[in-house]
């Protein structure tokens, strides 16, 4: 049974439980959306515009961080450059899409999530975004593909597809028909997984 994980690199919590994915022993077929529009779909709203809650989300995400023996030091420039609107939050969802059109994802991917929660790439700027991928030794025009218009619209498709499944949030699982939300939730997923995957017994 494959586990479909629905996600946009700018949660935190998303980051954190990619890192626990592969304990589950399932293929993951990874579907990149832009939260904010899913959660505009379903008329639910960003922490961001609950301070009290950004707040808790800090605390929450470092001891999750902590139970799971991960790095959490978030990128301070690239966090305030999209606070402030000067980098489209959406392209890096657009630049994971990217890369699973040009074959590189399984580099890019975690490299995405550690320049935002771990790091301190410059993406910010064109000579960053070039370095990052160079310094991982990825030809591919990553972030070129990631501003086109196809790309654009797949990750509009797969958004609106998302919110019409009932995901309001991120990170999102399912396994089969069945939704899991938060990286909480693992314990479920996993169990979910071994339902799926165990042998039925014949009739006789």
């Amino acid at each position: 049974m494959q586990l479909q994980f629905v996600f946009d690199y700018r949660s935190p919590y998303a980051y954190l439980a990619s890192a626990q994915l592969p304990a589950l022993s399932a293929p993951i077929e990874h579907l990149l959306v832009d939260v904010l529009a899913v959660m505009r779909k379903v008329n639910n709203r960003p922490s961001t515009e609950c301070p009290a809650k950004v707040r808790y989300a800090h605390v929450d995400a470092g001891r999750w961080a902590r139970r799971y023996g991960m790095e959490l030091r978030p990128n301070a420039a690239l966090m305030n450059a999209l606070k402030q609107q000067l980098f489209e939050g959406a392209m890096l969802s657009l630049a994971g899409l990217a890369a699973l059109e040009l074959g590189v994802f399984e580099r890019v991917h975690p490299a995405l999530f550690e320049a935002l929660w771990a790091g301190d790439d410059d993406l910010l700027s064109e000579a960053g975004r070039i370095h990052f991928l160079r310094e991982r030794g990825i030809d591919a025009d990553v972030w070129h593909r990631a501003n086109s218009s196809h790309i654009r619209d797949r990750l509009a498709h797969q958004s609106e597809d998302a919110a019409e499944r009932g995901v309001f949030g991120v990170p999102s699982f399912f396994v089969g028909s069945q939704l899991f939300f938060g990286n909480d939730r693992l314990d479920f997923v996993r169990d979910a997984l071994l339902s799926e995957n165990a042998p039925q017994g014949s009739q006789s």
